[in-house]
């Protein structure tokens, strides 16, 4: 076999369209563009990828991964087995066969993927979180635990999965048909949340123990139409033909006050600290009314793709997107080096 010194690692989007699910499936989240441009940033930077599609684990995926002995393996999976929730357990493989990879752990992998857990956390670590509870099938609302209006959600999904127009809920009904949608097409215990009626941004982290944000950018919500709920649903992170996509547009870097960025800052550092993250993550955050800061959620390995925002935010912070690639690369290779 030709030699390759690292692996770009990535599995094909698994698409399932439930019946009666809300959320479709489009060409932004079917393409996986960050593949070939990962690829393509290591040759420019002197390495010899080999690119692998990863369905299912398997002895001869372990047989194949042995016999290229790479350097290290740029980890773009994000679920295997068709399952999102063993994505950690593609990290936990390269533990086990030694093989330095980029992103985090499984560990913070894991525990990403269970958004009520990172915000007990984040608050036991002093970390403000929005009030929220789960509510499970069968369970009915707890007023008490967040008051009116709250966002409602699927605990264990990401890229904004199981959110649409009506996961703003304003009374006990509302909250009850959205929970049924998700119980229904998710099959998981709906978050519920109190809502922050205030500006919402995404920071951008590089860095492991020296970890540093790039750049901070906020969500434009001005021209979401009449009686839309300012938040980015999942038609807006991924429609790109939806009046939702077009009018939620991220400014990056955002236009704030050196006292707020210093503190979104050292409040993001702490977060992706606090679950774990390494190498790149972003840390989602949204002000409340009265402008009190909170964390939303804790991305490791956010999309890495040259249009998404971990790109933009590099490039506002000065680095092209072959130079971000490859200060990752390296991370990886430090720590196959200790």
């Amino acid at each position: 076999m030709r030699r390759y010194d690292c692996v770009v690692m990535y599995n094909a989007t698994n698409v399932v369209e439930i019946e009666g699910c809300r959320e479709k499936a489009y060409p932004s989240t079917i393409l996986r563009e960050e593949v070939g441009a990962v690829e393509e940033a290591l040759r420019e930077g002197g390495f010899n990828p080999y690119v692998l599609s990863v369905e299912r684990f398997s002895k001869e995926l372990v047989a194949l991964l042995l016999e290229l002995s790479p350097r290290f393996i740029f980890n773009l999976c994000e679920e295997i087995n068709g399952e999102t929730e063993l994505e950690m357990c593609v990290a936990g493989l390269l533990e086990m066969m030694e093989i330095p990879y980029t992103g985090s752990g499984p560990f913070a992998l894991g525990l990403a993927l269970n958004k009520f857990h990172v915000k007990r956390m984040l608050r036991a670590a002093g970390i403000p979180s929005a009030r929220g509870y789960l509510l499970a099938a069968g369970d009915g609302p707890n007023p008490r635990a967040a008051r009116f209006p709250v966002i409602v959600k699927p605990v264990h999904e990401d890229a904004s999965l199981g959110i649409n127009s009506s996961s703003l809920c304003r009374d006990p009904g509302e909250l009850e048909s959205q929970a049924a949608y998700i119980h229904g097409i998710y099959n998981q215990a709906a978050l519920v949340e109190e809502y922050l009626d205030g500006r919402e941004f995404n920071v951008s982290v590089l860095g492991d123990g020296d970890a540093r944000v790039l750049a901070i950018s906020e969500i434009d919500f001005s021209g979401l139409p009449e009686g839309e709920p300012r938040i980015v649903s999942y038609r807006a992170k991924w429609d790109e033909e939806s009046e939702y996509f077009r009018t939620t547009k991220p400014i990056c870097p955002a236009p704030l006050g050196k006292r707020l960025e210093n503190r979104i800052k050292a409040m993001a550092l702490r977060a992706y600290r606090c679950v774990g993250c390494r190498d790149y993550g972003r840390v989602d955050m949204r002000t409340d009314a009265r402008g009190n800061l909170f964390v939303l959620e804790v991305n490791p390995n956010p999309d890495i793709a040259p249009s998404a925002g971990f790109a933009r935010a590099s490039q506002a912070a000065g680095y092209s997107y072959a130079d971000i690639i490859l200060r990752i690369s390296q991370l990886a290779l430090e720590r196959g080096a200790k």
